[in-house]
């Protein structure tokens, strides 16, 4: 029991170097540089509105998860399907599938801590982001776990795909499928309600963006909607006639009671700032990773009897 044991820690290793050595000489190093095209023509565009208003920072968040997860399919969709041959062959010489899986899950995990740094630096750079973080003391340590964890439970998810499907070109023709649910069922862009909160609670990038809306403190964060409504109240007439004919100070608080419901009405308690919440998102996304990868690991323990 002791050599089967240490022939698969062997064999991670084995597979861990082939890996990195694929990632030199047949380019793999681009994943990093669409991180960094894609961070920067991200900030570039959200630079002059994350942080200031809460409609479009939680609009440019939901942006930067999707980028995220568009990279980490990226990654992995293409890395088991396109040596399925070769698997298949050392799988009948010897090869634990188990390792190759753990193989893949160590190198995928290296790439995607990369990428998160690399996100981080350049959002960082461009955009004026809150240096107190919710649960380590740091935001940017705080956004780095989150978008690494989005990274890697995307990549993840991508290995599952890379596993199951028979050939480059059919993990291709699912990506756009599999990217198109992650978007429509996030419930940033309309409300999930009925049935489809099921699918919504199984997405990577519900709980992504929430851990990040968590984290930016987003109930705080200046509202459009509140601001443009207040402007139209003061813009109309009859209203400041009427307020002129009360005390001063009943005026104000009649403003501030105003702007206490609109401030209310806004408030989501989803986004409440707590550690608590950002600890929990952060569990979901690490669990969908392990489910993805378990998916992998049973696909590929019936590889032999595939007959593509």
């Amino acid at each position: 029991m002791e050599e089967k044991r240490e022939g698969r820690l062997a064999q991670v290793r084995i597979y861990v170097g082939k890996l990195f050595r694929i990632f030199k000489n047949e380019k793999d190093w681009k994943t990093l540089a669409f991180a960094v095209i894609v961070s920067l023509l991200l900030a570039v565009v959200l630079k002059d509105s994350m942080m200031l208003k809460k409609e479009s920072t939680r609009s440019g968040f939901f942006a930067i998860v999707s980028a995220s997860i568009w990279i980490g399919i990226f990654n992995s969709i293409q890395s088991i399907c396109r040596e399925r041959q070769i698997i298949k062959r050392e799988h009948r010489t010897g090869l634990h599938i188990t390792s190759y899986v753990a193989a893949h899950v160590i190198y995928q995990g290296i790439i995607c801590i990369i990428q998160a740094l690399i996100m981080v630096l350049v959002y960082g750079f461009f955009m004026k982001l809150p240096s107190k973080g919710l649960v380590t003391g740091s935001f940017y340590v705080d956004i780095f776990i989150t978008l690494f964890l989005i990274l890697f439970a995307a990549d993840m998810l991508g290995l599952a795909i890379s596993s199951v499907v028979k050939s480059t070109t059919s993990a291709m023709t699912v990506m756009p499928f599999v990217l198109i649910i992650q978007l429509i069922f996030s419930g940033s862009i309309f409300p999930i309600t009925g049935n489809a909160k099921i699918l919504s609670d199984l997405t990577i990038s519900k709980w992504g963006q929430r851990a990040l809306c968590v984290e930016s403190n987003m109930n705080e964060i200046p509202s459009e909607i509140l601001q443009s409504e207040l402007e139209m109240i003061e813009d109309i007439e009859l209203v400041d006639d009427v307020l002129e004919l009360l005390p001063d100070n009943v005026k104000e608080n009649a403003y501030a009671g105003f702007e206490k419901f609109l401030h209310d009405y806004t408030y989501r308690k989803i986004y409440e700032y707590k550690d608590e919440l950002v600890v929990r998102r952060w569990g979901y996304l690490l669990a969908f990773a392990a489910v993805y990868v378990l998916i992998a690991a049973i696909s590929l323990k019936f590889i032999d009897k595939d007959k593509r």
